[in-house]
């Protein structure tokens, strides 16, 4: 009997022996001894200064890793995890002993470099397969000694991921902002070379020249480092005004490439026009001066609703002027991009010509910008209308009374905005928000209202934008004047008399403009300059905010020339409110126009689709 248990009490213990061996072996359970967590991160220094589009951090978008034990041997340990963002690795099952754990991560999602699989620390990880190239893609890399007892318990590392490529930089001195777009092409050229690759234990090897390697588009570019300082030649490219173009060499040295710093080769840049006065500005300049937009979710109050911010005329929502800082400010109260403005300046006290001042290739939505002018620091050769060149000296305490500005303009939208023949005046206001209503003995309230209104806010002022731009349009058109025709003798005034059509034409023309606001519990609110509208009449009178064969006469429609009605000094007597007359007239006219793409602002998309 003792016997039989003596063997079954063996038997048992080899099944549990063997039992953990294959377990362990095949990862059925994470092994509990030799555990190590590394918590993963880039450089502080780095992680701030990468930035994307939108302003968040860069992440990385790959990373490697390989495990040495004493000898520089790659192992393979029993369990080992890699969070997908990067973030964290755990290892489990190592042995006592020494090892060499290596990270390498890039922010590149797709990168010309060769990724090696490396069996030794001393074996090639990264490679510049790029010949006659610099690697110019971000890389970090890291080495860590890792030391593990035989009773080793768990435990975390930090491991701070440092940059093994370095920046250099083109620095080009240029006379103004306004020269870049002369520049076509920029080559750099090496007389040394540099390192094309990195091992495992983080030593650089190999060397290979940089020969005509194009850097216009970042004016910068990533490489592995260089032995020593390197010489070599900046090669740019240029285009002249009327289109021919020219070549300037420029030579440099004691450029020396270290892992995570940034190198700079600086250059005079000589162009035969550095000391011309134009601005011309392409879309991809703006970002090199002070540019903004109007109007952005976040906007507050106190601008939008002060006139000397946020103010404009329906038939001139393009403004442009001299600032206070002796700089071109550039406002454009619209949704929609227009192209190809050119500003024409005469200089009242020197010249008696216009002069070509400014040229844009592109003007965004809502864009708000200011431009530093050349000429205010030193003399400028301007170009006249007439082709004839005139130099202007410099105008240090330059301001809007010392120039008269001009805008011309082929774009479409445009030539849509200089048919409107009134001359109105818009703005925003909280009404009676916060202090109570300022507009009473003036206005009419169609229907009970709260005791309190609704703020606007940016999104609402832009729908406002449109709603001015598009009824000023509409009543200079010709469209709308042929119907009014119909409507001879049906539009009454206050007492009941037929209206004379001229009249009410030059009553509209001359009218100051309105006071945008937002009104709760009724749809609006009208008189004098005064014009409140409830948040879902400012959305929807666009021709495409109701089904298509619908009744134009939608009640935002409704409510949009009520309301202008009783701008004009009719009340509910008339016929210019209530009825179907006046409001059925231009809601008809506004949809039409709206639908065959006649209206500035036709859809209600244009601002929907806009970044807030």
């Amino acid at each position: 009997m003792k016997i039989t248990k003596i063997i079954l009490l063996f038997l048992a213990l080899l099944l549990a022996s063997c039992s953990n061996e294959l377990e362990q072996e095949y990862g059925l359970i994470p092994p509990a001894s030799g555990q190590v967590t590394f918590l993963l991160g880039l450089h502080e220094d780095d992680t701030s200064a990468i930035r994307t589009r939108n302003g968040e951090p860069e992440q990385i978008a790959r990373m490697w890793y390989a495990i040495a034990n004493d000898r520089g041997e790659i192992l393979k340990p029993l369990y080992q995890k890699l969070e997908a963002d990067f973030s964290k690795l755990t290892i489990e099952g190592l042995e006592y002993g020494d090892y060499t754990v290596v990270f390498l991560a890039t922010t590149s999602a797709e990168s010309n470099a060769t990724i090696n699989e490396p069996e030794r620390l001393s074996d090639v990880w990264l490679l510049n397969k790029s010949a006659k190239a610099p690697l110019d893609d971000v890389y970090f890399y890291k080495k860590i000694e890792l030391h593990i007892g035989k009773e080793q318990a768990a435990e975390s590392q930090t491991v701070t991921l440092e940059r093994c490529v370095g920046r250099v930089d083109i620095d080009l001195n240029v006379s103004s902002d306004y020269m870049w777009r002369f520049i076509r092409k920029i080559d750099i050229t090496f007389d040394d070379t540099v390192y094309t690759s990195l091992s495992a234990n983080g030593e650089y090897s190999g060397t290979e020249g940089i020969e005509s390697y194009d850097i216009a588009e970042s004016y910068s570019f990533y490489s592995l480092p260089s032995k020593e300082a390197l010489s070599g030649v900046v090669t740019i490219e240029s285009d002249r005004s009327d289109g021919t173009s020219f070549v300037h060499k420029y030579r440099f040295s004691n450029c020396k490439i270290e892992a995570g710093r940034i190198s700079h080769i600086s250059i005079d840049y000589r162009h035969p026009e550095s000391l011309d006065g134009l601005l011309y500005i392409r879309e991809e300049d703006f970002s090199r001066f002070q540019t903004d937009t109007m109007f952005l979710a976040n906007e507050p109050r106190d601008i939008f609703y002060d006139s000397k911010h946020r103010s404009f005329y329906a038939n001139a929502p393009l403004q442009v002027s001299i600032s206070d800082e002796h700089q071109l400010l550039v406002k454009f109260f619209s949704p929609v991009t227009i192209h190809d403005v050119t500003i024409l300046c005469r200089f009242n006290n020197i010249s008696t010509e216009f002069l070509e001042l400014a040229h844009f290739d592109v003007i965004h939505p809502f864009m708000e910008a200011a431009f530093p002018l050349p000429v205010v620091g030193s003399d400028r050769t301007f170009t006249t209308s007439s082709g004839r060149k005139i130099v202007i000296p410099a105008q240090p305490e330059l301001s809007g009374d010392d120039v008269t500005l001009i805008i011309r303009t082929e774009d479409p939208y445009m030539k849509k905005i200089e048919q409107i023949d009134s001359r109105w005046f818009i703005r925003f206001s909280a009404y009676s928000a916060d202090n109570g209503h300022a507009y009473k003995e003036e206005t009419q309230q169609c229907g009970a209202a709260k005791d309190r209104e609704p703020h606007m806010n940016p999104l609402l002022c832009r729908h406002g934008v449109a709603l001015a731009i598009n009824m000023a349009f509409m009543f200079s058109s010709e469209e709308f004047n042929t119907e009014m025709n119909k409507y001879e003798g049906k539009l009454k005034d206050n007492g009941g008399n037929a209206i004379n059509l001229n009249a009410l034409r030059q009553r509209i023309r001359s009218h100051g403009g309105l006071v945008l606001g937002c009104v709760s519990g009724v749809g609006g609110l009208g008189g004098g300059n005064t014009y409140g509208l409830a948040d879902y009449c400012y959305t929807g009178v666009y021709f495409d905010a109701t089904p298509l064969g619908s009744n134009p006469h939608n009640y935002p429609r409704q409510a949009m020339f009520h309301e202008y009605g009783h701008c004009l000094g009719y009340n509910h007597s008339s016929t210019m409110t209530y009825g179907d007359q006046w409001t059925v007239l231009c809601a008809t006219v506004f949809v039409n126009m709206g639908q065959e793409g006649k209206l500035p602002i036709c859809s209600k998309d244009i601002i929907a689709n806009l970044p807030m």
